[in-house]
């Protein structure tokens, strides 16, 4: 077993305010980013096939893009299929179709509706994911409302794209044991956090560590990202220490006001 890159994307080509600048990458930048991956040897795949390929001892990077917006179809998949590469598209079920009710200000970015999220789901190089029902911090919202709704988001795009629906990724990142459980008894094989690291060899599937990928990463760094395999940064483990206050201070937030911090 290897360690597996796992770039994590959200908006491709999209006009998105300056606070969201670093989760936007451009069309032409993506394509530079995969090339340079696929040029140093990396299988470029969804996250499913990419477990697997590192199971085998293949060198894989896995592509996973969060959210599904609309510009995923528009500008993300023609790069993708020009570079040849697959992907995973984690989609919030009950958002779909809408603007991104979780963002102050989202610019134009929109949200696919169901019908084309089907239809993506019988491409032979999308792999649909769930990003849950809503996308809220799961770890700070109750258990069992928390496995109802990553069991609903299961079943209704398994439902729609007539495919087994095997991954998640944790909206904003957040999980702990009670959301691990609650996703592993609703059928799901893996499940995406952030841990801004690439995934080492024996990670927990349920908590597959990420890197984010903004318009700052060019080829050259991106690459040299993903080999510098395993061990987060400075910045990386001070919120890995921070996380436990902050989930307790988002619950009390939550249970006081129903808001739910970021």
């Amino acid at each position: 077993m290897t360690d597996l890159p796992v770039l994590m994307y959200h908006s491709v080509g999209g006009h998105v305010p300056a606070a969201l600048r670093e989760l936007c990458v451009p069309p032409g930048l993506l394509a530079e980013q995969l090339a340079a991956l696929r040029g140093a040897g990396y299988a470029l795949t969804g996250l499913t096939h990419a477990l697997a390929l590192r199971d085998q001892g293949v060198a894989a990077a896995a592509v996973t893009v969060d959210d599904g917006y609309t510009d995923y179809v528009e500008h993300a998949l023609p790069v993708l299929r020009g570079v040849g590469a697959a992907s995973t598209l984690y989609v919030p079920t009950r958002e779909l179709g809408g603007a991104p009710g979780w963002l102050a200000d989202a610019g134009d970015l929109r949200l696919l509706g169901m019908p084309e999220v089907a239809r993506l789901g019988a491409e032979p190089d999308v792999e649909i994911g769930s990003h849950a029902a809503v996308h809220v911090p799961l770890d700070a919202q109750p258990a069992a409302r928390t496995a109802r709704e990553v069991a609903e988001s299961r079943r209704v795009l398994q439902d729609a794209t007539g495919q087994e629906v095997r991954s998640l990724a944790y909206p904003h990142g957040y999980h702990d044991g009670r959301v691990r459980m609650g996703v592993h008894a609703a059928g799901y094989e893996s499940a995406c956090a952030i841990g801004h690291r690439v995934s080492p060899a024996g990670e927990d599937p349920l908590a597959v560590s990420r890197l984010l990928v903004g318009p700052d990463d060019k080829p050259e760094g991106l690459l040299a990202r993903v080999r510098d395999a395993g061990t987060p940064g400075l910045s990386a483990r001070f919120k890995q220490v921070a996380r436990p206050p902050w989930r307790w201070t988002r619950r009390a937030v939550h249970s006081a006001t129903g808001r739910y911090l970021t």
